[in-house]
């Protein structure tokens, strides 16, 4: 399989955090080939992975200190990309937040999920079962300019969900993957109530 060539000094240097994820897309890949993605920020490291040369939605976490390499989440890690192959995306968001669209949150032990679109959402619990909810409001904290943002809930059961988004690393302490969002989430309906942290991510579908 031809490969995308990457070209990097060997050396690991710090990297440079974000407050949350910016979002990019692979360009200048052939048709016929892929972008790796490196175990570390350098073209000699293990290839983990490939991304599709017209991969969009990249969920890029942190720089590293030169600016040649970026760090995105994969399925149960972190891997590394050249910034040479990347370009910014334009996604579409959440109201006038930086929250995007399709933002997938969950946490382990309950696994519970709640899934973001523009004007509902889905949230799954293992006690709870599937619930289709309606995006009621959308702000972000006062003096803020995208995150934290709050988004609030209904569905016809009566239930209300209000999940405030923040951009910050986030752990779900069982892979090695760090995610860039966090999510803390109250779930109200009569006779029932649910608080619940957990992480989010935007999935590449």
């Amino acid at each position: 399989m031809i490969r995308a060539s990457l070209c990097a000094g060997l050396l690991v240097l710090p990297t440079l955090g974000l407050a949350e994820p910016s979002y990019r897309r692979v360009t200048g890949v052939a048709a016929n080939d892929v972008l790796n993605v490196r175990a570390a920020p350098s073209a000699s490291a293990a290839d983990i992975g490939d991304l599709p040369h017209d991969a969009r939605g990249i969920e890029v976490l942190e720089f590293e200190q030169s600016g040649k390499w970026a760090r995105i989440g994969l399925a149960e890690s972190d891997g590394w990309v050249s910034t040479r192959f990347l370009a910014s995306d334009d996604i579409p968001m959440l109201g006038g937040t930086t929250v995007p669209q399709g933002l997938v949150c969950g946490g382990t032990e309950p696994f519970w999920a709640l899934r973001l679109y523009d004007d509902n959402a889905r949230y799954s619990h293992p006690e709870d079962g599937d619930t289709h909810f309606a995006v009621d409001s959308i702000v972000t904290a006062e003096g803020r300019l995208g995150s934290p943002a709050l988004v609030s809930l209904s569905a016809e059961e009566t239930k209300v969900i209000d999940a405030t988004i923040s951009g910050a690393t986030c752990s779900d302490g069982m892979s090695d993957r760090v995610y860039g969002w966090t999510i803390t989430m109250h779930l109200k309906s009569p006779g029932q109530r649910r608080f619940l942290t957990g992480c989010c991510h935007l999935p590449r579908d």
